[in-house]
């Protein structure tokens, strides 16, 4: 009897410390990722970046860190000023775990841009909004190499983002996804 009423007494708590052990599965919550972390960041992307070009001449490569790929003819396609002019140039885009996503060794004209296929009003049917990564190579690592992070953004669906930081725009322009005009 003596045994019966011991073990009566450990039960609860036995039954107390499993409750207090579990795993707590039950009660597990999902945070919320920021897409667009370090998307305007001036950190290069894949180590330093090299500049032995002179650049003087086919003028400044110069990269922009957020488009809005929504058909509006607006910051449509990731923009990278004077890449026409070196011929030997090889263009690569990664999403945000380093998988290459687009790659060009012509990176001029409409046909040969990111992103490629369709835009529409709710963006790229290929790409989800977020953080990317870039890397130019012109020549070869040892002559040019740029890299970095930008964000694709088309608002949809709409969320709060704060894109000031990243000041995309040349004088005079406007993007209604941007400035919510």
């Amino acid at each position: 009897m003596k045994k019966f009423k011991s073990l009566i007494l450990y039960i609860p708590i036995v039954l107390l410390s499993f409750t207090f052990t579990s795993c707590g599965d039950d009660d597990e919550t999902s945070e919320e990722v920021d897409v667009f972390t370090d998307c305007c960041s001036p950190e290069p992307a894949f180590g330093a970046n090299v500049d032995n070009l002179d650049q003087s001449v086919n003028g400044e490569i110069s990269v922009s860190n957020i488009f809005t790929p929504n058909g509006d003819g607006v910051n449509d396609s990731f923009g990278i000023e004077n890449i026409e002019n070196y011929d030997n140039h090889i263009v690569t885009i990664y999403d945000i775990d380093d998988n290459i996503v687009f790659e060009s060794n012509n990176y001029v004209g409409y046909e040969n841009l990111f992103p490629d296929g369709e835009l529409s009003f709710y963006g790229s049917e290929n790409y989800p909004d977020g953080t990317y990564k870039y890397k130019i190579i012109i020549e070869n690592e040892e002559t040019f190499k740029g890299s970095g992070f930008f964000c694709l953004f088309t608002n949809n669906p709409p969320i709060e983002q704060n894109f000031a930081e990243c000041d995309p725009l040349q004088p005079g322009e406007f993007d209604q996804i941007l400035t919510g005009l």
